[in-house]
């Protein structure tokens, strides 16, 4: 097992100035009960030696242990999840402890930036003879008496910088809930009394309409989702009912239970506030960077696609295409019928563009392609 002095694998130690910014974000978000498996898991990381096999080996846990892949049949409710929810949770995970590291290094920022600027060192007082006690002694007749030097004024404080809020990513906190969005979700955390049970709350999440409660009591919550009147037409946010879903957090040291609620945006766009009649936000001032994982599937390929080829032009290295080209021309060099064949492979003897490469003439191509 790890011992704190241990010297962790570069892999799994973070810069040491994030360190303490990171934990901090981590118990804010999750309470310091999570930190109770790190000796386990740093044993368990340890041993695989790299992440992306220690999160084989969770996911492996995952698959082998719970129905966390099991996708959820009609009609069942106690096996699994609904398709595309396990996938979600998974991103979600992911993009809260992303979102941590991006606001602590804002939060640094910001600090920087709001600090006084630095005064240059007071110069040493010289250091004068001790002076006897003389108070019942008066002063000559011509003595002035000496100046007493006014008191420095103390440097006015600088502003100090606005916390960020980990709980609202690009949402806000209300006197009910505290709320952060995607431009395709919405989460919603709603505080719940000490010992609160999932069994003792109701959560109804319709196409249009949120209502969060505890059994026999009134609603914390009962309103819909918010109207979006900015270009002079009223569009009433909509969510994707099928795919949204809800949970209890249990309480941790210093916070209370609290009811998550996850919502799929039937279409993607900022929201202004979570629910109608809430506190608006300035969306003009939101995080709107897109992770590639965003996208789909067909739009993220393009996206690495177009990256990886940018990196090897910069590297004078061929692109995508040109090595799928040459792949082909190598397969076809010693095809029957190549006018290449029991040749060495030289792809500079064929041009792309038409005719053959190196050595060929004007006319070597066929008519009409220069």
């Amino acid at each position: 097992m790890f011992e704190r002095s241990t010297v962790l694998p570069p892999f799994l130690a973070p810069p040491p100035r994030a360190r303490s910014a990171n934990e901090a974000f981590v118990r804010k978000k999750m309470g310091s009960e999570v930190e109770k498996y790190d000796e386990i898991l740093l044993t368990v990381a340890g041993q695989c030696g790299g992440i992306e096999p220690l999160l084989d080996v969770f996911f492996s846990f995952l698959y082998r242990k719970t129905d966390f892949f099991v996708v959820m049949q009609k009609g069942e409710t106690k096996m699994g999840f609904p398709e595309g929810v396990a996938e979600k949770l998974v991103l979600r995970s992911f993009r809260q402890f992303q979102q941590g590291e991006t606001k602590t290094k804002q939060i640094a920022k910001t600090r920087a930036e709001a600090a006084p600027p630095s005064k240059p060192a007071p110069t040493p007082a010289v250091s004068r003879p001790a002076v006897e006690d003389i108070t019942d002694q008066k002063p000559p007749a011509s003595a002035a008496p000496a100046a007493v030097p006014a008191p420095a004024p103390a440097p006015a404080p600088g502003a100090a910088p606005k916390k960020a809020d980990e709980l609202s990513y690009n949402g806000g906190t209300t006197e009910r809930f505290s709320w952060e969005q995607t431009l395709s979700d919405v989460a919603i955390q709603v505080p719940m009394p000490e010992g609160t049970r999932a069994r003792d709350v109701v959560c109804t999440i319709s196409k249009s309409h949120l209502v969060v409660k505890l059994k026999g009591q009134d609603a914390v919550i009962d309103a819909d989702f918010p109207c979006d009147a900015r270009n002079g037409k009223e569009i009433w946010e909509k969510v994707r009912a099928d795919e949204c879903y809800w949970n209890l957090q249990p309480g941790t040291a210093g916070r209370a239970p609290q009811v998550a609620v996850y919502l799929e945006k039937e279409r993607e766009c900022w929201w202004k506030s979570a629910l109608h009649g809430a506190e608006e936000i300035d969306t003009t001032k939101v995080d709107s960077t897109r992770q590639v994982y965003d996208y789909d599937g067909e739009t993220q390929g393009a996206i690495r696609k177009i990256m990886f080829d940018q990196d090897q032009k910069r590297r004078n290295l061929p692109t995508s295409d040109e090595m799928q080209n040459e792949d082909m021309l190598r397969k076809a060099w010693d095809a029957e019928g190549s006018p290449f064949k029991g040749t060495p492979f030289d792809p500079k003897m064929v041009n792309f563009n038409g005719g053959t490469g190196a050595g060929a003439g004007a006319g070597a191509g066929p008519p009409g392609i220069d």
